[in-house]
């Protein structure tokens, strides 16, 4: 079983979710059906829509080789960028629309999301929200549901080094990571519970369809689960990255982070609701400072810096990262620690605009701008 690990790629895909705004500035309440249909025609169904009308989703394919990640999710971020400003829009890559309303917007006709607002009515049209999901095929798919639950200490580690949502509705929140608290709101959020085996997990899942309460397991909509369509474990918790190199690093951190775990079949496998709860507190720590407060460390109990988190995690992890040849897309989370995630970047733009005589919401247009380039490398 070790030989097959060390040969396994531990292959990966991401999900991308992005706001589609107008760059005149107004409202955007639906999706112009011609810029869907040329982006489809362009990516295929790579890109589709989400829930709301004003958010779309891409894919990337799967791969083993971060390179070639890195060029796909490019080519997916300048295509629909492209595409957008050829229709008057862009997009935004953040966890939220620092200006952007909920009130007014319109969802998706499709069935599913039909039945998704149907049974969260109100909650639905508020999940103006954007996340970013990586999946990852761990050696050893039948493991998927131990290794959710020991996958839980790293959970706030990754939500730190992603923020991207200190504004809602107009507001700065004063969190680094809002979206976790909004969608928080929806069922089925937040850590999932501690299965211990698959039949633990099947079960659950069995009387919430037995119930009626799901319609399958998708509707399982948690920080980390077992993906239903893939063979993967699906990381959900951390926000959608304005820039894409902080994205592939914690594609990386995480798909390194599950190789390790299988190597390691002892960590955290004892993880009890004591131990779970301080995770829940981490979480919060990371969705209030981000990385600029620190983590309680789950073995010793000590408070610590996110950047020693990040080393001794690191150090952990360092022959997964030889061996998946993932070094340089591990090493960007030093320089997301070093020049802020994209919370940081906007909460000095509106600063710098306020401190310039900018009103609030002129300082709010600013940032949004700011997004809107920073999303679409050149």
């Amino acid at each position: 079983m070790a030989a097959e690990r060390d040969t396994h790629r531990y292959t990966f895909g991401l999900e991308e979710e992005y706001f589609l705004v107008r760059r005149n500035g107004r409202r955007l309440r639906h999706m112009p059906r011609r810029f869907f249909e040329a982006c489809r025609g362009e990516l295929g169904e790579r890109f589709g829509s989400e829930m709301l009308q004003t958010q779309v989703e891409v894919q990337t394919a799967v791969h083993a080789d971060p390179r070639a990640a890195e060029d796909d999710l490019l080519v997916l971020r300048r295509t629909t960028g492209r595409i957008a400003r050829a229709h008057g829009l862009d997009i935004l890559s953040s966890g939220t629309h620092p200006a952007a309303q909920w009130r007014g917007q319109r969802s998706t006709d499709k069935p599913h999301y039909d039945h998704v607002m149907d049974e969260l009515q109100m909650l639905g049209h508020r999940n103006l929200l954007c996340g970013l999901h990586v999946h990852v095929q761990p050696a050893d798919p039948a493991q998927r549901v131990p290794l959710m639950a020991r996958m839980q200490p790293f959970l706030p580690l990754l939500l730190a080094l992603s923020t991207s949502s200190p504004f809602w509705m107009g507001h700065a929140t004063g969190l680094m990571g809002y979206r976790q608290t909004a969608y928080q709101e929806i069922p089925r959020t937040g850590l999932p519970p501690l299965f211990r085996s698959q039949a633990d997990y099947d079960d659950y899942v069995r009387r919430m369809i037995g119930a009626r309460a799901i319609r399958d397991a998708s509707f399982l909509w948690w920080a980390l689960r077992p993906s239903l369509a893939f063979p993967t474990l699906e990381l959900r918790v951390t926000d959608a990255c304005t820039d894409p190199r902080d994205a592939l690093a914690i594609a990386q951190l995480f798909r390194c982070l599950v190789r390790y775990l299988e190597r390691t079949p002892g960590l955290h496998a004892a993880l009890d609701a004591a131990g779970q709860a301080v995770i829940e507190e981490n979480l919060w720590r990371a969705q209030r400072h981000g990385f600029d407060a620190g983590l309680i460390d789950i073995g010793s109990g000590d408070l610590v810096c996110v950047r020693e988190m990040l080393e001794s995690t690191l150090e952990l992890i360092a022959p997964d990262v030889a061996a998946l040849d993932c070094a340089p897309q591990i090493d960007h989370a030093w320089r997301i620690l070093d020049r802020g995630t994209s919370a940081h970047r906007q909460q000095q733009r509106y600063q710098e605009c306020r401190l310039a005589g900018d009103t609030h919401g002129e300082a709010l247009a600013h940032v949004v701008q700011w997004l809107a380039q920073a999303s679409v490398p050149d």
